[in-house]
């Protein structure tokens, strides 16, 4: 009786660790690095800017104006595209080129502190 008991327990404690191995062994995928911009960032000039996962989301720059849009990251550098502008803060209307081409369309994260740029 004691015997099978011993055999059952064992059984199990095998089971268990091939299961948490199994778990733990890689897919063989690729995972995404950290994303540094994800969060509520506040410029030294006092306007708020959200990054969500693919997206951002500023809703009063200079001169009142709303902005969103999309971005792409490596490292600490993020490229910025806006999709949408606003000028109340209410009515969201797709940007056109020209008025994209004012804007900053990179970011970069230093330490805490994120710092808008123009590319070239």
């Amino acid at each position: 009786m004691m015997k099978n008991t011993v055999k059952f327990l064992w059984s199990i404690f095998l089971v268990a660790i091939i299961g948490f191995a199994l778990t733990a062994c890689d897919d063989g995928g690729t995972s995404s690095p950290a994303n540094p911009f994800r969060g509520i960032w506040v410029s030294g000039e006092g306007f708020t800017v959200t990054f969500e996962n693919s997206t951002w989301y500023l809703p009063r720059y200079l001169d009142g104006v709303g902005l969103r849009g999309t971005y792409t990251f490596s490292g600490n550098t993020a490229t910025i595209t806006y999709t949408e502008i606003t000028d109340d803060g209410i009515i969201w209307r797709p940007i056109t080129p020209a008025e994209a081409s004012q804007f900053v369309r990179t970011a970069t994260i230093s330490g805490n502190r994120l710092t808008w740029g123009i590319t070239t």
